[in-house]
């Protein structure tokens, strides 16, 4: 109930503003605020589609601008193989290993495969190592080193073997053959075992270079090296293919004894057809058959 002497109006607080207005009071207006702006589905759908449409745009511009530089190098003069320099080749011509690689003078630079020309080149048995390099505008070096080649082995066909004691092709026309040759392999053996052949070897072609460094080779030069089945060696030297029964490394000792044994019996007027140096138990013990 009102006081008397008062209206009937009453003072209120406006949720909104938090003013005081009378509810009587004809003048008082609720407060208006900015209506709240609500983003709409297709206006961030438009933006997205936009910002695709825009990066697409440049993509595009990017590969059609690549697309045509590459097309330009490809086709242009100034790129094409003017010099080919091929380094380090002896046994193959420059023209067989640019053949094997499929560089040729007038192709693209940018049309050479790099690292299939270097396989091609690498599937020649000759061929060790390769490379293979561009120089701009329009020159390439080839670098090769090929096998350096230690004897030839008889399987019972001649296969040339490097001076690690690989076997790495046969013996072909126009090959070297003035090489220490090493006899009694087989294949069987090389299929079963090829790195122990391979040490086999080694250790032959070691021993021949050794035994050409005596200068007992000159009177009685070497023939071959004779591999037995336990991997023991055996030189046959000579016109009158003197065996010398070695065994297995080490060979100093026994090839000193093997010049000595020589003086002896060339002081002697004799000539040996075996000598016999390989008794592991009695490493001292030399046996001499003469003629």
């Amino acid at each position: 109930m009102n006081a008397p002497g008062q209206s009937g109006n009453r003072r209120v607080s406006s949720p909104v503003t938090g003013r005081e207005t009378s509810d009587g009071d004809a003048t008082a207006r609720p407060s208006k605020l900015p209506p709240a702006r609500i983003p709409s589905p297709h206006a961030s759908l438009v933006s997205g589609v936009r910002a695709v449409l825009g990066a697409a745009l440049v993509l595009g511009l990017s590969v059609t601008v690549a697309w045509a530089a590459r097309r330009h190098v490809l086709a242009s003069p100034r790129f094409a193989v003017q010099e080919v320099l091929v380094q380090g080749a002896h046994h193959r011509t420059a023209d067989v290993l640019l053949a094997e690689a499929g560089i040729t003078k007038g192709m693209n630079v940018f049309a050479l495969d790099l690292d299939r020309a270097r396989a091609k080149l690498l599937a020649d048995p000759w061929i060790e190592t390769a490379t293979i390099g561009r120089h701009l505008p329009g020159k390439v070096v080839v670098q090769v080193t090929e096998r350096e080649i230690g004897g030839v082995v008889a399987l019972p066909e001649a296969y040339l073997v490097a001076r690690d004691g690989r076997i790495f092709k046969r013996v072909e026309v126009g090959d070297p053959v003035d090489l220490p040759i090493v006899t009694g392999l087989t294949s069987d053996a090389v299929a079963q075992d090829r790195e122990g052949v391979q040490r086999t070897i080694l250790h032959a072609l070691d021993l021949a270079g050794d035994y050409d460094h005596l200068p007992l080779a000159a009177r009685a030069p070497l023939q071959e090296i004779h591999v037995s089945n336990g991997g023991e060696l055996t030189l046959v030297v000579g016109k009158d293919s003197i065996s010398i029964a070695l065994g297995v490394p080490p060979f100093r000792r026994k090839l000193e004894e093997t010049v000595r044994i020589f003086a002896e019996l060339e002081r002697r007027g004799t000539h040996a057809s075996v000598v016999m140096l390989d008794d592991e138990a009695r490493p001292d013990r030399v046996i001499v058959r003469t003629r």
